[in-house]
């Protein structure tokens, strides 16, 4: 990981991968450092527990205690890796942990639905939401509604297959989701599509070409989120808890002895 002093200039962003995929941290970061500017420094971490790719609401529950594990350990194995101009980006479209996240971080946190949505509700229109995994239906109906983007959303479709397989069938994952963008556009009336999911990233320029309206990436979008607006850092752990079982670096954060 990158190790600058505190007293850096540059911004930093950390890719938090509540994910256990080490192969998709690594693209995510790798697509993070084209597309910011030359001001900012990446790193990822990955979670240490839970399943591959979340894909049901089972394995969000879980991935929302590796999204604190993961947080946890980085805080305690690298330090100097969080910094006063760090932002954390939970690098899900689901979300998982982030209010708990932002509950017990000294840090910008921000998830990559609060973080693209917020970007496409701030171009105008009603966007339209496309990806993978017919379980992310209703899991991102009751995200958007908890976070007070219903009014911004004019629908959403997925496709048979979740993010995981996106990339293991390319041409199959493009007409599946250009399907699913037009019943957007044609039946629901949406003015823009934003594909949603970590494991979805490198389809929006040919959604874009065969599609009438923008087509906006969910992990791009929150990069320039992040651009766009100054880390606003949390107050951490207002007081320590008292945990049984959990992992020796979250049980320290949550007792305050980090």
């Amino acid at each position: 990981m990158n190790k600058r002093p505190d007293t850096d200039s540059t911004r930093h962003l950390l890719i938090l991968n509540p994910n256990t995929d080490l192969k998709l941290t690594a693209r995510l970061v790798g697509h993070a450092q084209k597309l910011l500017p030359e001001t900012y420094t990446v790193d990822g971490v990955t979670a240490r527990l839970g399943t591959r790719y979340i894909a049901s609401r089972t394995s969000h529950v879980i991935a929302a205690y590796a999204t604190l594990d993961a947080f946890a350990h980085v805080s305690h194995s690298s330090p100097s890796c969080l910094r006063r101009n760090t932002t954390v980006l939970v690098a899900c479209f689901g979300d998982p942990g982030l209010d708990a996240l932002g509950d017990i971080a000294r840090y910008s946190v921000t998830g990559m639905a609060r973080a693209s949505l917020l970007a496409c509700r701030a171009k105008g229109g009603r966007t339209g939401i496309v990806t993978g995994g017919e379980a992310w239906r209703p899991m991102i109906t009751d995200l958007i509604a908890a976070e007070g983007f219903t009014d911004s959303v004019a629908g959403i479709r997925t496709t048979p297959d979740s993010g995981e397989r996106a990339t293991l069938q390319h041409e199959q994952t493009v007409q599946a989701l250009l399907s699913v963008a037009y019943d957007l556009i044609e039946e629901d009336g949406a003015d823009h599509i934003l594909i949603g999911g970590a494991g979805m990233i490198g389809f929006r320029s040919e959604l874009a070409a065969c599609l009438p309206v923008p087509v906006y990436c969910s992990f791009e979008e929150s990069l320039a989120s992040i651009v766009s607006r100054p880390p606003a850092p949390g107050k951490g752990l207002n007081a320590p808890l008292a945990v049984t079982n959990l992992g020796s670096d979250l049980t320290s954060l949550l007792m305050g002895e980090q």
